[in-house]
């Protein structure tokens, strides 16, 4: 007699599948029909299994698990999350039913979703390591990062010793800034695993935020040399030397780039990054082709969460906001203007396009003793986004009058996030997309400085191309889309600075460059600062610097980061013909006029007594 092991699959299915035709209800023989049927990559007749055991045996916890993996397999993640939720109200306990849900929506980047299953998760298995760590995965992939640290503190509290968990913390906190906090949990993982390739990159990258290179690309041929093929380290790698790698690592970088098994994140950084070693070589059709290809990849990913560049709803703006704006007071109730009698200093502005220079006004400013350089603030994007979505669904009526209850505690709300700065009087907040929000600023803090930066457009639009953006930056992944997004920010600075004439301080990057000492004097007697030698060498102001521009902030002030994009003229050209077709002469600056601390005020102002 043949042994059951040695014959084929197509006959053992046969075997099952009489077998259960015979005994509908027999839960061994079925459970080993749909697996059978599964493994075999038949998966419509492994899930019809499946539910025809269920029929006999509802809600047997491992039929429900099997036909969730099926389904899931199959494509149907909806009907398999249906499955697993159905899995999970059965019989709570049951972890595995969590973990495979959790995993599901994490695959499709529902961040959303898995902040609910992760929160029940948590609720029905609270010793459960895992399941803190999702919910802090989906806060953090929210960008709710104080909430997202608040969750991994419990993994800490289950698991106080695991460096893997120690390494995570820091992580976290790295991504909210909390750099002191990151130092302490690396300096415990390292006294448990000093040698681990994790902790090493960790500590580069800690380095490289906090401004210590040299430190930071120590740390990072470290982590490299622990582990072979860690792509992260090769791209922060890339980062800190600029492009200037050697073949060895070039090599090494390309192959982890054009391996499909690496995941797509770190694919689109490799990409940025081979694009950047390659432009140093002046190999410049290969460096735009690794950025096309980084750039196409990051789209999909961007897409898959939903996030798609909408140029309607980016141009919606332009009707919304004169609409709400116009000739619109507030009361105010119990605030106050006056920063010297209240425990918050007061904010400045530095906002514009991305790459565009906000990073360098910022370090300008930060080398002041009284100034602190906060890095780009969330609160008024979100403010500004709660706002926007009333306009679009309520209409202007209703946004204006939103803005006139909401206004004394949204200028709270601001005031009370902002980072604590004790020693300084003046802290800058320069999220470029507060472009879109110098109506509520002029509101919210009428004494409040307003610095835009502008540069030459190609060499913007270039400059988003080939860095990897974040989801909140759908255009950046189009030269089309790019030269659109430019080109309506453009019309949105000029709308504003017709209805705040004065009141928007404008610096030319190319001017800056040129007359250095002029610039910066300006900018200071904007802001209301008098003269300190420190902020025209802001590269030798000890700060950290959590954007792109970490390492470039550290040189001189210099051109030798603009005019690149002449490198790519043919490359570039659909940038530069959506630009033209939506209206922005290349050559032509945005005209502005010349502030003084006289006319900081003017524009919209609140009714009554100051704010």
């Amino acid at each position: 007699m043949q042994r059951p092991d040695a014959l084929k699959a197509s006959d053992v299915i046969q075997r099952l599948r009489d077998e259960v035709a015979r005994n509908p209800g027999d839960l061994d023989s079925s459970l080993m029909f749909g697996s059978a049927l599964y493994q075999a990559g038949n998966y419509e007749e492994s899930a019809s299994a499946f539910s025809s055991l269920l029929n006999h045996h509802p809600d047997h916890p491992q039929a429900l698990l099997l036909l969730a993996r099926t389904l899931a397999r199959a494509g149907q993640r909806t009907d398999a999350l249906q499955v697993l939720a159905r899995a999970q109200h059965v019989n709570p306990e049951h972890h595995q039913a969590w973990q495979v849900a959790a995993a599901l929506v994490a695959e499709q980047r529902d961040w959303l979703q898995l902040l609910h299953i992760a929160h029940n998760w948590t609720q029905a298995h609270p010793a459960s390591t895992e399941a803190w760590q999702a919910l802090s995965r989906a806060h953090f992939e929210e960008s709710r990062f104080n909430e997202a640290i608040t969750a991994y503190a419990r993994v800490l509290e289950l698991d106080p010793d695991n460096p893997s968990h120690l390494i995570g913390a820091a992580r976290l906190s790295i991504s909210a800034q909390r750099y002191e906090q990151a130092h302490q949990f690396l300096g415990a993982a390292q006294k448990i695993a000093p040698d681990s390739a994790e902790l090493l990159y960790s500590l580069g990258r800690l380095h490289h935020l906090t401004g210590e290179l040299q430190a930071a690309e120590s740390y990072c041929r470290r982590a490299i040399a622990a582990r072979p093929g860690f792509a992260t380290a090769y791209v922060e790698l890339g980062t800190l030397r600029e492009g200037r790698l050697d073949d060895a690592e070039m090599t090494a970088i390309r192959q982890l780039f054009d391996d499909p098994s690496v995941h797509p994140e770190y694919r689109v950084m490799l990409g940025f990054t081979l694009g950047d070693a390659l432009d140093r070589l002046q190999a410049f059709d290969q460096a735009f082709a690794a950025w096309d290809q980084g750039n196409d990849i990051n789209r999909r990913i961007s897409q898959q969460e939903g996030m798609n560049y909408q140029p309607a709803l980016i141009e919606s703006e332009l009707a919304l906001l004169p609409g709400i704006f116009s000739d619109l007071t507030v009361e105010p109730e119990h605030c106050t203007t006056d920063h010297s009698t209240t425990n918050y200093p007061r904010p400045i502005f530095v906002l514009g396009m991305p790459r565009s220079g906000t990073t360098l006004i910022e370090s300008i400013l930060a080398s002041h003793s009284s100034v602190h350089g906060a890095g780009e603030l969330p609160t008024l994007y979100d403010i500004h986004e709660e706002l926007m979505a009333v306009a679009r669904g309520q209409g202007i009526e209703a946004a204006r009058s939103l803005v006139r209850k909401q206004a004394n505690g949204w200028r709270e709300r601001y005031l009370a996030a902002m980072p604590s700065c004790p020693d300084q009087a003046h802290i800058v907040d320069k999220q470029p997309l507060n472009f879109r929000s110098i109506g509520l600023i002029r509101l919210l803090f009428p004494d409040s400085p307003i610095i835009y930066t502008q540069r030459d457009a190609m060499d913007v639009g270039f400059s988003i191309y080939r860095h990897k953006f974040s989801k909140d930056w759908p255009c950046a992944h189009r030269l089309d889309d790019i030269g659109h997004y430019y080109a309506v920010h453009a019309r949105i600075i000029a709308m504003w600075q017709s209805h705040h004439a004065g009141s928007i301080h404008v610096v030319d990057h190319a001017s800056l460059v040129r007359d250095k000492e002029t610039c910066i004097r300006q900018l200071l007697d904007v802001a209301g600062l008098e003269f300190e030698a420190a902020c025209l060498s802001p590269h030798k102001t000890r700060r950290a610097v959590a954007t792109f521009s970490a390492v470039q902030v550290q040189q001189p002030i210099s051109s030798s980061f603009s005019g690149r994009s002449a490198n790519y003229v043919k490359q570039l050209s659909p940038l530069r013909h959506a630009l033209h077709s939506h209206g922005y002469g290349i050559n032509v600056a945005i005209p502005y006029k010349k502030t003084s601390n006289a006319t900081q005020n003017q524009g919209f102002t609140p009714s009554g007594a100051s704010m």
